[in-house]
Order: C-alpha cells, then structure tokens, then sequence
C-alpha cells in the first residue's frame, strides 16, 4: 500500500509539473523544496523497490555525455548547473523502477489531472496567467506552457483508447478534448484529428469521438468569452465552425520552423561541443529560445550526445512498430513524446518526455520478457 501511494505521488509530481507549478503560482522556496522532495520521493521509491530493474543505460549515456560538455562552455552559476544534473540523474535512474510499476491507466488518470487544471485554468482563474507573467489568453494549468499543457491532453487522448471502462473512456476524452482547446494549440488540433482518425479505422465504434469533440468545440465556441483568448488564435480556431474565410494566415503564422532557423547557424559554428548548458534555452534580446529538443542538444552539447538522443527515438520507434498491431498505444506515447521534442526546449526541467520515455523502455521490456516467456518450451 504504502509503495502504490509513492509511486502515485511520484507520478502526480513529475508528470504533472507540480514544483514547477508551486514555484510560479506560490514562490521560489515552496517550487525548490518540493522539487528536492520530489527528488527524495524517487530515491526512496527507488530504495525500496525489490527486484529492481535493469538500468536504461542508453539514457544514462545520453545524460551524462549532455551535461558533461554542455558544463564546458558554461560559465554562468555553478550551483545551478551541478544541481539541476543531479536531479534529472536521480530521476533517469530512479524513475524506472516507478514506471516498470505503472501502466497506461495509471497515466491516464494523471494526465486527467491536467486536463481539469487547464479547464480550472480556463474557465475560472482567466487572469492568473496574465498576473504572473504567463502566456496570456492560452491556458495550460499545471503545465504553465500552453504547448506542454497541449501535449499532455494529446497524450491522454492517446491513452483513453487504452481504457476498457467506456465511462472513464468517454469521459476523459471530453475532457482531454474541451482542455486541448482551450490551450489554443494548433499542434493539438492537427494530432486530435490524426488520432480520431486512426482509432476509428482500427474500431468503428469510436465513430462517437467525433461526436464528442464536436460538442466540447460547440461548448468552447458559444459560451467561452473571447476576450479571455488570444484574439487572433481565439478567431482562426473558430474559424474553422463558421461561415466565411479560414484564418489560415494566423494559424501559419510565427511557426516553429520559423524559429528554429534563427538557430541553424549557431549550430554550424559549433557542431562538436556546443555553445553550453542554457545557450539554446534562455530567450535574449535576440533569440526567443529553439523550443526544440533535438536541436537544442546538438546546439548545447555537440553531435555525440545528439547522435546519441536520436539514435534512442529510432531505437523506440522500430521497438513499438514491432507490437503495433498488439500493442498499438504504445507508439501513439512515442509518437507525442517525438513531437513534443519538436516544439518544446524543457527536457532537461519539465520532466514529463524523459519519464514517458522510461515508461515506453520499462512497457516495451515488460512486453518481450512476456512474449520470451511464453516462448520457452515447458520441460516434460
């Protein structure tokens, strides 16, 4: 009993941002001492685990070869740099045995917890993020990024296909549905259709999603303010339900390819060891930050840690398109864990892609040592 209550309290912790959260909505001691126990969560998680599972040592690699040469070329506060290390190490390490412990409906019910806090966000508290300097008119809850917050209701969308109880099933993708909206993320549309899609090719009877969505984007269109919204997002979201022309200027408009070419040539000049820890993450007067994983590893760290980060995503996708067909939900994970390192730079602070990667290595491995098992002759 006592181990299921950690391991849901390390999964709420991490998975839904909560030192980050206490740190912007409370202050810098509440978000400081609730990341170190989380970090202490996870090692005590860790210690009391038995039997423990195999280290993902590729992850281990990947990390220490990032923070070791990003550390070369930075020169700002030591103490920070050393901190954050070690506690992204303890959770690389002590977050598989979580993971080799949960299963999708454990991330369901997390990600739910998302989800009604950009509901909550939304609808009742509009004016927090313009108080406390967040990005106005997008909601995001506990993600406090409309993008992250976007991704997580991509992910429990994925994961509601996974749920057999059609209450929770029907329940959580209206609430996914309604919550993607309201962080007003392009990227969230496209994945909800492609998702809605897929599901329904695989099993007519999820025609009723549709039915679902359509009726949280009725909801959003005629009762939600839009003065509370982004104006221009506000309208070319709303433009897709009416009469007229699709604001197809705005939805292209200021896209993340846009900003990751101001960083190609940063790159090129420095493609062995990188510029250092935070050079590609921290906004400047001329630089908004590459919100993009894979180019913020080359452009910190160099390409062997970046060969390395690419080589454990294609490493994972052959491994899930293996057990598709019997375990599909697997690379619909993978498939929003890859697309959030597309738009977001967070990695290394908001934890939610590295533990989702543990999850798919410690799912994935349970899944063959099963598949093993079955396959040995029993002696006779």
């Amino acid at each position: 009993m006592i181990k299921k209550i950690l391991k849901y309290l390390s999964l709420i912790l991490v998975l839904c941002n909560i030192p980050g959260f206490l740190l912007v909505y409370y202050s810098p001691t509440i978000g400081s001492a609730t990341s170190i126990a989380t970090s202490l969560l996870l090692i005590l998680f860790f210690i009391i685990s038995k039997p423990r599972q195999k280290p993902i040592f590729s992850l281990i690699i990947f990390s220490l070869l990032f923070f070791m040469l990003s550390g070369l070329h930075y020169y700002d506060n030591s103490v920070f740099f050393f901190k954050e290390f070690a506690r992204f190490m303890i959770m690389i390490i002590c977050m598989n045995e979580v993971m080799a412990r949960s299963n999708y409906s454990d991330i369901f019910f997390v990600m739910l917890l998302v989800g009604l806090s950009i509901i909550v966000n939304g609808l009742v508290f509009p004016e927090t993020n313009r108080l406390y300097g967040l990005v106005n008119g997008r909601y995001s809850g506990f993600m406090l990024n409309p993008n992250n917050a976007g991704v997580a209701c991509m992910l429990g969308m994925a994961l509601s296909y996974s749920i057999r109880s059609n209450f929770w099933k029907f329940l959580g993708q209206i609430i996914f549905t309604f919550a993607g909206i309201l962080t007003l993320s392009r990227t969230f549309l496209v994945v909800w259709f492609l998702l809605v899609l897929i599901s329904i090719v695989k099993n007519k009877k999820n025609l009723i999603v549709p039915i679902l969505g359509a009726t949280a984007f009725i909801i959003f269109i005629n009762f939600s303010d839009s003065k509370n919204f982004a104006a221009d997002r506000f309208e070319a979201f709303t433009s897709f339900f009416e009469e007229g022309e699709v604001k197809t200027k705005t939805i292209s408009h200021d896209t993340r390819d846009q900003t990751w070419a101001l960083y190609y040539d940063l790159i090129f000049e420095k493609p062995f060891l990188g510029h250092g820890f935070m050079s590609f993450q921290n906004k400047t007067n001329d630089l908004p930050g590459v919100h993009n994983s894979y180019l913020m590893v080359i452009g910190e760290s160099g390409i062997i840690p970046f060969l390395i980060f690419i080589g454990i995503y294609i490493h994972l996708f052959f491994r899930t398109l293996t057990h598709f067909k019997t375990e599909p939900y697997l690379m619909y994970v993978l498939l929003v864990v890859l697309l959030n390192l597309m738009v977001s730079h967070t990695y290394f602070f908001n934890y939610q892609s590295a533990a989702l990667t543990i999850f798919i290595f410690s799912t994935l491995r349970k899944i063959e040592n099963k598949i093993n098992h079955l396959s040995i002759p029993l002696k006779t």
